[in-house]
């Protein structure tokens, strides 16, 4: 990792830290309210203190540098080289207290995802990588960090774990035949949903995590955490794509596995 990599990274994490403390001054708290964006999704004002509190870092130490993020949109000047922030991955989970939500903040470089990380503050657990000198990432629980090295990937669906976000969401798609058939045909599928069930691929406890209807705020961090530990981020074309709202993370031969049969391919 370069100097301006670990200087990066730092920054970063002290956002992080600080965002923690808001995070954690509302969850499961009694006097948290949950209202309903335009699209029926929920929102608390704990997703929009966080966002609020790391656009203006940004601002303060990258000035003209654009933002696109979950509550406020797209700020900046339009370059290939932004921000992406999602405050609470997860609102549902976290409205409700479950301890599954995150804390996401990923960056582009000239149309390349080049820094993700990905914060836990209800299970103390971090998750980091920046794309430059080594392409390494990081696993951080409690003060403990080590690198993330994942065991060798499966070669077949029939013996892959596979995680999503549920099966509602692919429901009146194209894909609900094909995500019916990718699920019976895996070694075992889980709904881990949101950053949670990417915590545990990066563990190595799952081989895939598939989702429709995703944005760039929730793919950029995993698109960098992927190909720093040997793993790819694609659409079920199979071309790497952090934008949504396809998503496949795997190893790269059971991505084309699973992109084929979610496309209907034999």
């Amino acid at each position: 990792m370069s100097t301006d990599d670990q200087y990066l990274r730092t920054w970063v994490e002290k956002q992080l830290d600080e965002c923690r403390t808001i995070a954690l001054r509302y969850f499961r708290s009694s006097g948290l309210r949950i209202e309903r964006k335009a699209d029926r999704s929920p929102v608390t004002v704990a997703d929009r203190r966080i966002e609020e509190r790391l656009r203006h870092a940004i601002e303060q130490a990258f000035p003209g540098e654009a933002i696109v993020g979950e509550e406020f949109g797209f700020s900046g000047s339009l370059t290939e080289t932004y921000w992406t922030i999602d405050p609470i991955d997860g609102t549902r989970a976290f409205s409700r207290g479950l301890p599954s939500w995150g804390i996401l903040i990923g960056r582009v470089e000239k149309g390349q995802a080049t820094l993700g990380l990905c914060d836990f503050p209800a299970i103390d657990t971090r998750l980091a990588a920046v794309l430059g000198n080594g392409n390494r990432a990081y696993e951080r629980v409690g003060r403990i960090t080590h690198r993330l090295a994942l065991p060798p990937a499966v070669k077949k669906l029939d013996d892959a774990v596979i995680f999503h976000g549920g099966s509602h969401w692919w429901r009146d798609t194209p894909f609900t035949e094909g995500f019916t058939r990718v699920v019976q045909g895996c070694y075992l599928e889980r709904a881990y949903g949101d950053c949670y069930g990417y915590l545990w691929a990066l563990r190595g406890a799952a081989d895939a995590v598939i989702e429709y209807g995703v944005k760039p705020w929730d793919m950029v961090p995993f698109a960098v955490l992927a190909k720093a530990t040997g793993r790819v981020l694609t659409d079920f074309s199979g071309k790497p794509c952090w934008t949504g709202p396809q998503a496949v993370f795997a190893s790269p031969a059971v991505a084309r596995a699973i992109g084929k049969i979610l496309r209907g391919g034999q």
